[in-house]
């Protein structure tokens, strides 16, 4: 073969090499950069880059759009179904979150999506991240922003993707193959609204903190610190974005995301309050961030940068007054010229509580709790809540031999609080419901004793002797005057177990499980009902008895994350629960008192075994 056919025969090769290449790019097309066709997975090419397969994406479909949220990862939590409910006037919103957004690269999708998209309203979300970068190239190939955004020529980034390592397409084609085993698999965002699919992480359970964290602690951790140093480009971005989109009549408003407290250690506080003092000279804006009712608390976060989608339901529900999504007390603000300096003082100043749960968490002190409730020899069956008052007092005395000292919950919240201690080997011994056998038999030994018990009752049974459905197995109960002997007595703490929500089943009374949500029941429409029965009993307690009532043990031991936050932002200080173990209270953490286990001392239980499981 002469030199001349060698050379045309390997650039024809050369040739047919890039058409396959090419012609494999495009119809596998894992950046949807040419609208992917053929396959049609968007949200594979979504989860490969955001910001260029959404364009591919809504170049064929923005037809269907008419409004639209721009930001970083956090903003997936803006739910555009809610937009879309909240704005009416037939809004269609859809979600353009980026991996890493900036300022800079919500400005140039901003302006590319009302050029040529013709919007009625933007929403744009920031986190606090972006102060320290405002990138104008690309940090990475996955990041870089769609050439029709950028204003850059089309031939050079079409013929980029055209000549593809072939791996990127091989993959996809791979994760086709997954896809079809798993659902799930590669298949993070939701095509049609833009938002991360989020349906496992939402389903997860969090309701037990300590369950949750043990599943999450690694997602939690701090990261490094960020400087301040994209601070004013990003206000002269945002002052650029609100004045073009009011310029063209596209309404505009900004929000400011949910921040975990392990995310806002990674700023100078002095640095935040400066930027929310310029971003409000451009615009009024919502505000969710820094210390907030909701920043301490892992289980409102997937991990430490990211709040969870209920976060985003809240936050939409606090700007748009929705009576039927609750609002935890102090979550949420509107921002202005006229009062960010006092607002930005008070979320960005770390609180005292804060810093001291930091400081002694490593200190933190067991505090083993006992639950007894009916004291009862002739019972109508065996149960293991009611104890024999042989072996009740066998347990008091074993305990005291041991060297425990009783301390009341109003004890263990001042030492919380840092304004009391607590004797060595403290103890706290605890009385579900009211029975009248607390007062004929516990009551007087407590006194001999010397110790101290908190006894939670439930309001429609107080002195009742029988219950109020017929045929029903009941105890006497003790009255409101025996309540107040006791209490007066300074030995025993009457606190709040409901008026009427301990029953497992509805009845004609009764309408829920405890004081868990009925199904379908808006967090608004639950949070006022569980408050109502709070409150009542806490006003029956605090007129007939006079003492603060502070301490909620819940029916059955059943609760939610819903419900310990109605509770805190109703201004209880301990929730009790029905599981099984020893909590640890930290001095300075006022959370640390929420959902606190005990020890049943059932009838089952010897006295010193139960000293054993004290020490546990």
């Amino acid at each position: 073969m002469t030199y001349r056919k060698w050379l045309l025969a390997f650039l024809g090769s050369l040739a047919v090499t890039a058409v396959l290449v090419g012609g494999f790019n495009y119809v596998v097309d894992p950046f949807g950069v040419f609208g992917d066709k053929v396959l049609k997975w968007h949200s594979y090419n979504m989860v490969n880059n955001p910001r260029v397969a959404k364009i591919g994406y809504l170049d064929q479909h923005h037809e269907r759009y008419n409004s639209y949220v721009i930001g970083g990862s956090k903003s997936g939590s803006i739910s555009p179904e809610l937009l879309n409910k909240y704005y009416g006037d037939d809004a269609k919103f859809y979600s353009m979150l980026m991996y890493g957004g900036d300022f800079h690269d919500y400005e140039k999708t901003l302006t590319y999506i009302i050029d040529h998209y013709k919007p009625k309203n933007i929403v744009l979300h920031m986190s606090m991240q972006e102060i320290s970068h405002y990138n104008e190239k690309a940090t990475d190939f996955k990041q870089s922003l769609h050439a029709k955004v950028k204003g850059e020529p089309l031939l050079p980034f079409y013929l980029k993707y055209l000549t593809l390592n072939p791996t990127y397409g091989y993959t996809k084609l791979e994760g086709l193959g997954k896809h079809a085993v798993d659902s799930f698999e590669y298949s993070q965002f939701i095509p049609e609204t833009g938002v991360y699919n989020k349906v496992k992480r939402d389903a997860e359970k969090i309701d037990d903190l300590e369950d949750y964290m043990a599943r999450n602690k690694a997602a939690f951790a701090p990261f490094g610190k960020l400087e301040a140093t994209a601070l004013d480009k990003n206000v002269a971005s945002l002052a650029r974005m609100k004045a073009y989109t009011e310029s063209r009549g596209v309404t505009f408003r900004l929000i400011s995301g949910a921040t975990s407290v392990q995310e806002l250690q990674s700023y100078k506080p002095e640095a935040l309050k400066e930027y929310w003092r310029k971003i409000a000279e451009v615009t009024d804006f919502w505000d969710f961030s820094g210390y907030t009712a909701v920043s301490g608390d892992p289980r409102y976060f997937y991990d430490t940068m990211h709040y969870r989608n209920s976060v985003g339901r809240m936050m939409l529900g606090y700007i748009f007054k929705d009576e039927e999504v609750y609002v935890p007390k102090g979550f949420g603000h509107y921002t202005t010229k006229a009062n960010v300096v006092k607002h930005a003082e008070q979320v960005f100043t770390k609180p005292k509580e804060v810093a001291a749960a930091a400081a002694n968490a490593a200190s933190s002190l067991k505090v083993p709790i006992l639950v007894y409730h009916h004291i009862d020899d002739d019972p109508y069956e065996p149960n293991a809540l009611i104890t024999p008052p042989e072996k009740f007092k066998s347990d008091m005395l074993a305990v005291k031999q041991a060297g425990y000292n009783t301390v009341s919950l109003q004890q263990l919240i001042a030492y919380v609080d840092g304004k009391g201690t607590l004797p060595d080997k403290p103890l706290v011994l605890t009385f579900d419901d009211g029975y009248y056998s607390n007062y004929e038999y516990a009551y007087p030994l407590y006194k001999e004793l010397g110790m101290k018990a908190t006894i939670s009752v439930i309001g429609w049974s107080m002195g009742r002797t029988e219950h109020r459905l017929e045929g029903k197995n009941f105890y006497r109960h003790f009255t409101w005057d025996e309540a107040r002997e006791m209490a007066e007595s300074g030995l025993i703490d009457i606190q709040n177990h409901s008026v009427d929500l301990h029953e497992t089943e509805p009845n004609e009374y009764y309408k829920r499980k405890g004081v868990l949500p009925n199904d379908g029941e808006s967090t608004g429409a639950y949070a006022r009902a569980f408050s109502e029965d709070v409150q009542q009993m806490a006003g029956e307690i605090e007129s007939r008895i006079g003492n603060t009532v502070n301490v909620y043990t819940y029916p059955f031991g059943y609760y939610s994350h819903l419900s310990e936050q109605v509770l805190m932002d109703l201004g209880y200080r301990v929730t009790l629960t029905t599981k099984s173990g020893i909590s640890k209270v930290v001095k300075g953490d006022p959370r640390s008192l929420f959902g606190l286990m005990r020890i049943n001392a059932g009838p089952e239980v010897k006295s010193e075994d139960l000293v054993k499981l004290l020490g546990a």
